[in-house]
């Protein structure tokens, strides 16, 4: 009696534990792995970009334009256009999409005009864009745990709603705060350079070492004493601005039209404007720098993930 007792209890044991099993929810995997990235298209003889971000993003495509139009390459064949809103995340932009927003989006670089400028997030991704770029909050950038869910959204929307399915997904690494010293600044940008890094595993295509880049020049005479940034968080007017566009140039118009932005001979003197609205100190880009900014742009692009020391 005492056998068939403890086979029945046996038996229920297992059943509860299977029916426990059964009712366990999946896991979900949270990366993509081993995925083949879309590459940009080069030779196409053509690139249209939209970029999606905030102030960070408006630092490097100021003097972009300006880089394209002295590059040879006819401006008819490419457009830069952005949509930015100052102090905004990955959060902000995925729940922009999710509540269809309308968004305004103004071109920096290039002559070619868009169809769409304006309408919800949707309808601006349903164009034929090569590139689409994303970045973070400059607060949330040394944070792994602020990418997900929205990275993951908003690359799925990208990839659902734009026409060209070869469309390559950037992320802009974003530059460290100055912190008082280059020392907290290296290990700030090394932070950020880990979290950009981990998006190539959430389905990004490829990375803009905007930040890298920034590191570079700060290793050189470029530097300012509150590394090559105009207040706290922005990028200087003049050489800290310069540096950053070359550093778009080289990493996704470069690779298409075959023009390097190593020899570029477009300079920037700094307006009354950007004095007038600097805290920090200005530092012109001339004939005498431009070549070590894009140097420093140029070295990121082929060392993403490594601070170079130009000579």
């Amino acid at each position: 009696m005492r056998i068939k007792f403890f086979l029945l209890m046996s038996a229920f044991v297992f059943l509860l534990v299977c029916t426990q099993c059964s009712q366990k929810e999946p896991e979900i995997p949270t990366a993509v792995i081993d995925k083949t990235s879309n590459k940009l298209p080069a030779g196409k003889g053509a690139l249209k970009v939209l970029a999606i971000g905030n102030s960070f993003l408006e630092d490097p495509l100021e003097y972009l334009g300006t880089i394209v139009s002295r590059s040879g390459i006819n401006r008819g064949d490419i457009c830069i256009y952005a949509a930015i809103e100052n102090s905004t995340s990955l959060e902000y932009w995925a729940m922009t999409c999710k509540n269809q927003s309308e968004v305004t989006i103004v071109r920096y670089a290039g002559t070619m005009a868009m169809p769409t400028t304006k309408a919800p997030l949707i309808e601006l991704l349903n164009q034929d864009w090569d590139v689409v770029t994303v970045q973070q909050l400059s607060n949330f950038a040394q944070d792994a745990n602020k990418l997900q869910p929205d990275l993951s959204y908003l690359v799925s929307q990208i990839r659902e709603h734009c026409p060209n399915k070869d469309v390559v997904i950037a992320w802009q690494q974003v530059w460290s705060y100055w912190g008082g010293s280059l020392q907290q600044s290296i290990d700030s940008w090394q932070n950020i350079s880990d979290v950009a890094k981990l998006t190539l595993d959430y389905d990004v295509d490829m990375i803009i070492p905007t930040g890298t880049a920034i590191q570079n020049a700060r290793e050189t005479t470029l530097n300012t004493p509150h590394g090559l940034l105009r207040d706290e968080k922005h990028l200087a007017f003049g050489v800290g601005r310069y540096v950053a566009a070359c550093t778009w140039f080289e990493a996704i118009i470069s690779p298409v039209f075959g023009v390097s932005v190593v020899g570029n001979p477009a300079i920037h003197a700094i307006t009354e404007s950007e004095q007038s609205r600097s805290i920090y100190e200005t530092a012109p880009v001339t004939l005498e720098n431009r070549i070590l900014c894009q140097q420093c742009a140029a070295a990121a692009v082929a060392n993403p993930s490594q601070i170079t020391i130009i000579e």
